[in-house]
């Protein structure tokens, strides 16, 4: 009785975020640096968040302390997010003092990029400013945050020195979590593809590389339990090297749960708890659900995988006998359920749903964990012998490369994607309803 209502509390409250959330501003925070928008400033802050770096440009989350408004200095509090030239490079723990004009981030028709700053506090944006360096002051949160940030640097600089673009660029994203090291033509190929999601932290993507871990290490013939140790070492490991982003933690976090409910020998209440982690995670921050897409696929995907995972197990999991058969078919069958119920998400937000998908994910998806395995491991040996980085490098690159092969091949073909622009919430409801009597059809037809 009580496991219910609490699973009820937890329902009720995640829809009034949403219905609540569906007003514009409601969630905003109040006046802040942004009520300075639409004139010159110069604003005195700290770099707060790892620089966002391209090919030609620098976006900078700057934590304002001080601002001056003519001949008047104010105290004041806020975000900003600061484009600026590539050079002279800035990153977390800089302190600057930024001259330019502050204005309102712009919605676009086909973007809304105010509210989806907004998920991150910030309502300001200052395109191109005069910036200087200036000294500042760390405390002792901000100075750990930089050594995980120079750590994360230090890999970056090792894989950008050892492969070759584009395999350095995705090994970046898939390792650590950069996603602007992937130019747009190949982001574009991937995403027609219905690869995306190896490159977007997400619990789908966490969940799919933990199962692929322990499959793995089952694979060499470890046991269960012995296997799981590894899984629990990468869940507190990924989140670390990619420099504590929000994404990635709250990610490890949902997608432990989607994790455990599968290969855990006990009864765990994961709707209890993957309700409770996202009241949390919407309580410290209620936009998250209404705008940010990363939030909604992971929530969506660990619950795919609980409900309809064990029936792909259940129908063809439990009939296989060969160790390697079945980890391939792990795979699939995760993949394969994170998109089903992901799908309208995907559409709603990207109008492109990928028809080749689940043939891509089948010939690449497997190559994801000892891919894992082999960056770690070059970048373990690298720092100790340097002089044989790229002999160390040469497997990953083997398998990035292939990555890249398929992936081309498999997008050349003109319906290996297609265009869907007119899909609404209206019908993304009446697809999740339909889902829904499916599962329960097939469940009853099981029971």
């Amino acid at each position: 009785m009580l496991k219910k209502l609490f699973i009820v509390l937890n329902i009720i409250f995640i829809l009034s975020i949403f219905f609540i959330g569906s007003k514009e501003g409601i969630f905003d925070k109040g006046k802040d640096v942004s009520q300075y928008n639409n004139r010159f400033v110069s604003l005195w802050g700290m770099i707060c968040e790892e620089a966002d770096t391209s090919v030609d440009n620098q976006k900078l989350t700057l934590c304002v302390r001080k601002i001056v408004i003519g001949k008047e200095v104010l105290d004041v509090r806020g975000r900003v997010l600061v484009s600026s030239k590539l050079y002279p490079k800035y990153n977390y723990g800089d302190y600057i003092i930024v001259r330019g004009f502050m204005n309102n981030p712009i919605r676009f028709p086909e973007f809304k990029y105010d509210r989806y700053l907004a998920r991150y506090n910030i309502y300001s944006v200052i395109y191109y400013p005069r910036t200087e360096k200036v000294e500042g002051n760390l405390v002792f949160k901000e100075r750990l945050m930089l050594s995980l940030f120079r750590f994360k640097w230090k890999l970056k600089e090792s894989i950008d020195r050892n492969l070759p673009e584009p395999s350095a660029g995705l090994a970046n994203a898939l390792l650590l979590g950069y996603r602007r090291t992937v130019d747009r033509e190949n982001l574009d190929m991937f995403s027609r593809v219905g690869l995306s999601h190896m490159i977007a932290i997400s619990g789908s993507h966490i969940t799919i590389m933990s199962a692929m871990v322990i499959s793995f290490f089952m694979g060499l013939g470890l046991k269960r339990k012995k296997a799981m140790i590894f899984v629990w070492i990468f869940l507190l490991f990924y989140p670390l090297i990619t420099g504590l982003q929000a994404s990635a933690v709250r990610s490890a976090i949902m997608g432990a749960f989607g994790f455990l409910s599968i290969y855990s020998k006990k009864k765990i209440p994961i709707m209890s708890s993957l309700l409770f982690s996202a009241s949390i995670m919407l309580l410290i921050n209620p936009k998250l659900l209404r705008d940010d897409v990363g939030f909604q696929l992971s929530f969506l995907a660990i619950l795919g995988i609980f409900y309809l995972y064990p029936i792909g197990e259940r129908l063809v999991g439990k009939r296989i006998r060969n160790k390697g058969v079945k980890s391939l078919w792990d795979i699939v069958n995760l993949t394969l359920v994170s998109q089903i119920i992901t799908m309208p998400i995907l559409i709603i937000n990207f109008n492109q749903l990928s028809l080749i998908s689940p043939l891509a994910n089948i010939l690449v998806l497997w190559v994801f964990s000892p891919l894992l395995a082999f960056l770690i491991i070059a970048l373990f040996l690298s720092a100790i012998v340097p002089s044989l980085s790229l002999f160390f490098f040469w497997p990953s690159y083997l398998l990035l490369q292939f990555i890249f092969i398929i992936s081309h091949f498999l997008a050349s073909f003109s319906w290996a994607a297609t265009e869907i622009t007119n899909f609404t919430w209206f019908e993304g409801i009446l697809y999740y309803l339909g889902l829904l009597l499916v599962y329960l059809g097939i469940k009853r037809v099981l029971s």
